[in-house]
């Protein structure tokens, strides 16, 4: 195959829309084509292509190899389609821009809704969001399925050049629990010694280093629950049910309200990092958030 075969926009269309489906015919009511016209059109790019990229299992189309890796390629064609279209064409700030949004799941609430606030006060800012594993989002935004992400540490990656990384956040976390708690602001930290201890998931880079805090100051640990949802560890904080660590910003309206009061100050602290590709078109409304946004 030379480098001068031709590629037809319409031919990859068609292609994703059956691997998408995983069916001509479903295909064929999409796009308003007929199945024979697909199925000739298919033929042309597996020609062009010099291999299949579909073989029949059990009467389904399934993806060959080399089909996944022309998928992975269509998705990330009309995703730059879509961007180009968006970053060039001259439409009016009225109208609306999607911006994807990836958030770990671990990542405070307050943080994430003070992104979301920043993204919403852009001018035709239409965000969506998504929730997932720290890995598993990094990849769908080099995939050009998201925009940016909200990590709790920087990604980490082999290839430096194709992502912006930035530091948005360096928080420290304060030991919080209901007024029944107070008492133990005397003689803090060492006060946490065996108190019923709410905590994140082991998996949450705060979690590990409570934990080293506390086995640095020798203290016993009396671990009772733990989770990677900040709203379930302050209603149970709130409830009675023990000690719980989190930011400042986290907490605020239990604090304010006298339904949580604050122990002390953990040399503990909660990063979190804006990420973005680094691509000439990238969405406008993504790039400012990437360059501007802090929560420090």
């Amino acid at each position: 195959m030379t480098s001068s075969v031709w590629l037809n926009y319409h031919h990859l269309l068609y292609f994703k829309t059956i691997a998408e489906t995983g069916s001509l015919a479903k295909a064929s009511e999409i796009l308003r084509v007929g199945q024979s016209a697909l199925s000739m059109q298919l033929k042309i790019l597996e020609d062009r292509l010099e291999q299949p990229l579909f073989e029949r299992k059990q009467k389904k189309l399934v993806l060959t190899e080399a089909g996944q890796l022309a998928l992975d390629y269509a998705r990330q064609i009309f995703s730059l389609g879509d961007e180009m279209l968006d970053t060039l064409s001259d439409t009016k700030q009225a109208e609306k821009t999607h911006i994807q949004i990836g958030i770990e799941e671990g990542v405070p609430h307050y943080s994430a809704t003070e992104l979301l606030k920043s993204a919403l006060k852009q001018p035709g800012a239409s965000p969506s969001v998504s929730h997932g594993a720290a890995e598993t989002l990094v990849q769908d935004l080099i995939e050009h399925r998201l925009d940016m992400v909200l990590l709790l540490e920087q990604a980490h990656i082999k290839d430096k050049t194709i992502l912006f990384q930035r530091r948005v956040s360096h928080s420290p976390l304060f030991a919080l629990a209901s007024p029944e708690f107070a008492h133990l602001k005397k003689g803090f930290p060492a006060s946490l010694g065996s108190q019923p201890l709410l905590l994140q998931s082991p998996l949450s880079r705060p979690r590990h280093e409570i934990e080293r805090f506390f086995h640095e100051n020798h203290l016993p640990v009396n671990l009772v629950l733990e989770t990677d949802e900040n709203t379930l560890l302050k209603n149970l904080a709130v409830a009675g049910k023990g000690v719980t660590c989190l930011t400042e910003g986290s907490a605020a309206h239990w604090v304010k309200s006298k339904e949580l009061v604050v122990l002390g100050q953990l040399p503990v602290f909660l990063e979190l990092w804006l990420v973005g590709p680094k691509r000439k078109m990238v969405n406008k409304i993504a790039q400012k958030l990437l360059k501007e946004f802090s929560l420090e």
